[in-house]
């Protein structure tokens, strides 16, 4: 194949011959800017073929802005396992580069730690097996089993709606109700987690009963009956394990157990007041103690 020379003219004003080149060879540097790929490279059928292009990467500080995660908390989440490697700069290995999988994860990370999951239980869930099916899997259980399982749903009320509440209780009532975790103060208002129970605390207050007595009362509900949810929470997984609710939707089933546990709860916790009522009516010589 022969070439023909060709001149060009160059900064200085001289004019230097070059030798042309075929329509379909490739030179390093050619296509839309200088030192770009091509947007086509030629195959082994001289056929040009869409050129690979990366994707685009970014620095820490880009990730960081990009993502609203301060650098910092970047560095620590690659620490902590929780973050895939970075890769390297070509041109220079101390930088680190970042794309689209890094994006993802962090906002992954930040999803689960507002649905309340602490660091190692995310880091587990991200290093055993399939990581995004793991996750999918624990998203639609936290999705079935989080909510209000008595009915009740924290709620936000004001000074005057406190005060009316607390109406016709003794001096000191509110004090000693809010050290007791009733309600507690956010900002200008108060943050009640269960209404009902404060309601029913209130009125047994009002009836007489001393305030003291009442928050003790909670106080054995609460340690006994948290143990005994443990102990269920402990008996369905073990169940489940052993091929309990085995295809069948959880939302159905925890829609099912919801009512019910309610309900079994007050029925057992019913007849085991009437059996201790018993107890105390036949132990005469407890009833005569002062």
């Amino acid at each position: 194949m022969t070439t023909k020379a060709t001149t060009s003219e160059v900064p200085d004003g001289t004019r230097r011959g070059r030798a042309s080149t075929p329509a379909n060879s490739y030179h390093p540097g050619s296509g839309s800017g200088s030192g770009s790929a091509p947007d086509t490279v030629p195959d082994a059928g001289n056929q040009a073929v869409p050129a690979v292009v990366p994707a685009p990467t970014m620095t820490l500080e880009e990730l960081a802005a990009t993502t609203g995660v301060p650098a910092r908390t970047i560095r620590y989440y690659q620490a902590e396992k929780l973050l895939q490697k970075p890769n390297r700069d070509r041109k220079d290995a101390r930088v680190a580069r970042y794309g689209d999988e890094h994006v993802e994860r962090l906002k992954l990370v930040g999803e689960l730690r507002d649905r309340g999951l602490k660091l190692p239980a995310i880091r587990a869930l991200l290093e055993e097996g399939d990581a995004s099916t793991r996750v999918a899997d624990w998203l639609g259980l936290d999705r079935s089993l989080r909510g209000s399982w008595g009915h009740d749903e924290p709620r936000i009320i004001s000074s005057s709606e406190l005060s009316d509440l607390l109406a016709g209780t003794p001096t000191g009532t509110q004090g000693i109700l809010e050290d007791a975790g009733l309600f507690s103060r956010q900002g200008h208002a108060w943050l009640v987690p269960s209404q009902p129970l404060l309601e029913v605390a209130v009125s047994l207050v009002r009836s007489g009963v001393d305030v003291d007595l009442v928050i003790d009362a909670a106080r054995i509900l609460g340690d006994h009956l948290g143990k005994a949810a443990d102990q269920l929470i402990d008996l369905f997984v073990a169940a489940i394990r052993q091929g309990f609710g085995a295809g069948v939707d959880t939302a159905v089933l925890t829609d099912a157990l919801r009512p019910a546990a309610g309900e079994a709860a007050r029925i057992i916790f019913g007849q085991q007041l009437e059996r201790a009522i018993e107890e105390l009516l036949n132990d005469t010589k407890r009833l005569g103690r002062r």
